[in-house]
């Protein structure tokens, strides 16, 4: 049985990938320009980013005194208590209005709700299916405060999700994802917002400011894709990065919270799909009583109480996209000496490079940075939704003439079925095994191992989404033997490189990222692919020094238009199919004319 449903980036004191320090303030409008909307609107807008499409509603600026009547101050037995929330001008967000919103709270058992009972002029909207964004403003006093928030559906039976926040000093704006909350609550029936202060010593104000619901989705590449072709877009407080027709991922924090294949089913679990870092004892494979959980919050606990979680996108082009996420592990505030702020903190680090082939790469990275491994072992966990009818299917012999291989294959029954398949870049730590399903039936979680911890743990993936029907051994080998077993380079001008970040073995093929590292001499680069015995699946070849020149490649004499550039201006370049004999590839280049 596995852990309960929660990672530690949920369940410790507070997430700050969703809190953004603000000067700002908010407003209403949906589906216009800045310079279409009432001037108290056009303020939101301007000063919140994530209201630009123009698509937002503004539940409550704090602006007007009736405002104050969507609020009400609740003592432990539920009773309204005497001091009621008012419009104030004490504390506000000055660019979007000179109110905001003044709460009393004088102790632990008060709670703040909004519902708007005490108003008859104004309610809380309660569908926000619409939206994909909830946003508010709260103002920290001198030594911060921890506040619990909620958002309550129903009303015979109410439904909450609920997130400790971290109020720091001073107007902070607070950025929750509706797709989330929409996974524990109605978001077509939203009766209330709550707030509490569960550490709170002493009576005191609270001050709340522009409390808003958007839709923000941006798209930052592919709008129009064609099948097969990558895109992006920004929805909410996560990335999704998918190719057209083959198959969808969304992140959120860091990691991967949504995979969906020939429908929108997500496939993946709420916490996250991995490959997650996991502690292992020493008798992981035989433990029965106990088994082995990898979102349990107290793995890391001795690293940290509380998760600062961070994504990007790093890269993007036709070729490929990447997206790094960083979670820091942070102790609590009273344990941490002055002299030690700017030491590093315990980390796992992601990288994720996306190919439309369905190949996404990534590399796992755990820094101690001074503080052990929290077990005796290391190991990596993968989760799927166990309601989908995942089978895991034993990667079995190898094929007479193959190169060994070990993996994880996860296979959807049926025809055009999405399927998973992983492929941890050492055999040795694919090949122990153990899946476990949780008590719900709700998760499927494969965890391999082990290896034995460092300070600096790193490991490099293959998962592959796409092509569907992955459904048995050799299918899973031939992708499996072309990722373990890269093919041999013989480079007869130019040189292969080996010391790039993420080639963890150091032979020229970065494992982290799926692709051949190469460089130019004296601008000219011709190498022979020696494919083995091994079918090469579209192989990826990054070239070095080719920076601010144009470059021609070809492949046994034909070129090879598409072309990309990584952050750096390296070159990239694909294969477009299947390698089964050598390929003798010419990368011919002249320096960039400044003119151009």
């Amino acid at each position: 049985m596995l852990a309960r449903s929660a990672t530690l980036a949920i369940v410790l004191a507070c997430v700050t990938g969703c809190l953004q320090t603000m000067r700002n303030t908010d407003l209403h409008g949906e589906g216009k320009q800045a310079d279409r909307l009432p001037p108290t609107l056009a303020r939101l807008q301007r000063t919140y980013p994530d209201l630009h499409t123009g698509r937002f509603l503004c539940l409550a600026d704090c602006n007007t005194r009736p405002q104050a009547a969507l609020f009400r101050t609740l003592d432990a037995d539920g009773a309204e208590i005497d001091e009621q929330p008012t419009i104030s001008v004490r504390h506000s967000i000055d660019e979007t209005g000179a109110g905001g919103l003044k709460a009393h709270l004088r102790n632990v058992d008060d709670r703040l709700l909004f519902d708007g009972a005490r108003s008859d002029k104004l309610a809380l909207v309660r569908d926000w299916r619409k939206y994909n964004l909830l946003l508010f403003s709260m103002y920290g006093p001198s030594g911060g405060l921890t506040m619990k928030f909620s958002v309550r559906s129903g009303s015979d039976v109410p439904i909450h999700w609920t997130r400790n926040l971290a109020i720091k000093p001073g107007w902070h704006l607070y950025r929750f994802d509706l797709a989330e909350i929409g996974e524990r609550v109605d978001l077509a029936d939203v009766r209330a917002l709550v707030w509490r202060a569960p550490e709170l010593h002493a009576p005191l104000d609270v001050f709340l400011d522009d409390v808003l619901l958007t839709d923000n989705t941006r798209y930052l590449l592919g709008e129009e894709a064609a099948e097969g072709q990558l895109y992006i877009f920004t929805r909410g407080r996560r990335i999704h990065v998918g190719a057209r027709g083959r198959f969808e991922l969304a992140f959120c924090d860091g990691v991967i919270v949504e995979w969906h294949g020939d429908s929108r089913q997500n496939l993946a679990v709420r916490s996250g799909l991995g490959p997650w870092p996991v502690p292992l004892p020493e008798d992981w494979r035989h433990r029965q009583a106990d088994p082995v959980v990898y979102d349990d919050p107290t793995l890391f606990a001795t690293w940290g109480t509380r998760v600062a979680a961070t994504q990007q996108l790093v890269e993007k082009s036709g070729l490929r996209v990447v997206i790094e996420g960083n979670w820091r592990f942070l102790p609590a505030a009273a344990s941490r000496d002055s002299a030690e702020e700017d030491a590093p903190l315990p980390q796992h680090a992601w990288r994720y490079v996306i190919y439309p082939s369905g190949r996404v790469y990534v590399r796992n990275s755990s820094q101690g940075n001074g503080l052990t491994w929290p077990a005796q072992r290391v190991g990596y966990t993968i989760a799927v939704d166990g309601r989908s009818g995942f089978t895991r299917i034993a990667p079995g012999p190898s094929v007479a003439g193959s190169p060994a291989t070990a993996f994880v294959l996860l296979s959807l029954p049926g025809r055009a079925r999405p399927d998973l398949l992983w492929c941890p870049h050492v055999l040795a730590v694919a090949r122990r095994q153990l899946e476990l399903t949780s008590s719900d039936e709700r998760r499927v979680a494969v965890t391999v191992g082990d290896v034995e911890p460092s300070d600096g743990v790193d490991a490099a993936h293959l998962l592959r989404f796409w092509p569907c029907d992955l459904d048995a051994t050799p299918e899973g080998q031939t992708f499996a033997a072309d990722y373990q077993h890269p093919a041999t380079l013989s480079v007869a001008r130019g040189r292969t490189v080996t010391n790039v970040p993420g080639d963890l073995d150091h032979d020229g093929f970065n494992e982290s990222e799926g692709c051949y590292e190469l460089a130019l001499t004296e601008g000219l680069l011709r190498f022979k692919l020696l494919p083995g015995t091994t079918l090469r699946h579209q192989p990826v070849f990054r070239v070095h020094a080719a920076t601010a020149r144009d470059c021609w490649v070809y492949a046994d004499g034909r070129i090879l238009r598409e072309q990309a550039r990584d952050t750096a201006g390296n070159l990239l370049f694909t294969f477009p199919g299947v390698v089964g004999t050598p390929l003798t590839i010419e990368v011919n280049t002249r320096p960039r004319s400044a003119a151009r």
